[in-house]
């Protein structure tokens, strides 16, 4: 289903720096081909990293880095609105007012609060009322839809209820009640072994980093021990797998045909993979090491977006002051 004319919202939570590729395929590359057609936002969710990240110059950096590896990506021309979570002046006030028409069972069923319960963590209380922001982050726009990942549609379920129980309440078609978009594709896509990408196992592959850094990762792809004069099965193939990603198809038929070759081994493959993905990120990575050197290009872009975002927002406010109280 192609989605056309509509308002669509993703976010970037600075808790890590180093994207890879599968942030690339999952957020990246979707948001950008769906605001041809849509009024897309990405939001910078610094007040939900205050969740886990709790050292200011740590945060500071990691915005910093999330906004030069995102920008790398963006078009010159983009028409994305990229802004900050925290300039929104009155985002937290509505959030509070969120507060007074959410259950206290509902946020008992959130998952981020189960799980956790469920582990016997001491966890803060922005936890628990995370998804009430989260909801206002979407609800503030009026939101058509917001790309999640399958284990996330509860976010966006709880935005609908907390949106539903605000109209409800106050007996007014307020708020737009948002839906998801879901994507099951991204199973395809492996880690440098078999396991759930992980930085504890530094099994993923960094876009941004250097050729050597790259190289490294990539040549460390977990591979079976077919021996090396023998026909290797590019379908069990983790690097095969990362090889569909970038090359077209009659590369891809082409090194397919490799595979059953005797002199063919999967340290070929390697660098064939290597090389490819050298391509395929070609200009992102020269911008990236521009914006490094010129942040300065990107706050200028942000300051404005910041501006746009903050008077959608101010102005929902004023309305919901209205109805709540004069």
């Amino acid at each position: 289903m192609k989605i056309v004319n509509k308002k669509i919202l993703t976010w970037v939570k600075p808790t890590w720096s180093w994207m890879h590729i599968w942030n690339y395929f999952w957020a990246v590359k979707p948001i950008i081909e769906i605001s041809k057609w849509n009024q897309t936002y990405l939001m910078l969710a610094d007040l939900h990293s205050l969740t886990s990240v709790h050292d200011k110059n740590t945060l500071k950096d990691n915005i910093k880095n999330v906004l030069i590896e995102y920008f790398s990506f963006l078009p010159d021309d983009s028409e994305i609105i990229v802004f900050e979570q925290s300039k929104l002046t009155h985002h937290n006030d509505i959030v509070w007012i969120l507060n007074s028409v959410t259950p206290y069972s509902l946020m008992l069923r959130a998952h981020a609060f189960k799980d956790n319960k469920d582990k016997d963590i001491d966890i803060n209380m922005a936890v628990f009322n995370y998804p009430i922001l989260m909801t206002a982050d979407i609800i503030n726009f009026d939101i058509d839809y917001v790309p999640v990942w399958k284990d996330q549609k509860q976010h966006i379920e709880f935005a609908r209820d907390i949106a539903w129980n605000f109209n409800k309440t106050y007996k007014k078609d307020f708020f737009k009640l948002p839906n998801e978009i879901i994507s099951d594709d991204l199973w395809i896509i492996p880690w440098t072994d078999w396991r759930k990408m992980s930085k504890s196992y530094n099994n993923f592959i960094p876009i941004f980093a250097s050729e050597k850094e790259l190289k490294k990762q990539i040549m460390s792809i977990v591979t079976d021990d077919t021996p090396l004069e023998s026909p290797k099965n590019p379908d069990n193939c983790n690097v095969f797998s990362l090889i569909k990603l970038f090359a077209s198809d009659e590369k891809i038929k082409e090194i397919r045909q490799k595979y059953e070759k005797w002199w063919y081994w999967y340290w070929h493959a390697k660098l064939e993979l290597l090389d490819l993905i050298l391509k395929y990120f070609e200009i992102p990575r020269k911008k990236y090491e521009i914006y490094k050197d010129n942040f300065s290009i990107i706050e200028e872009k942000l300051n404005k977006w910041n501006i746009i975002a903050n008077n959608i927002v101010s102005k929902k406010y004023i309305d919901i002051k209205d109805i709540v109280w004069l």
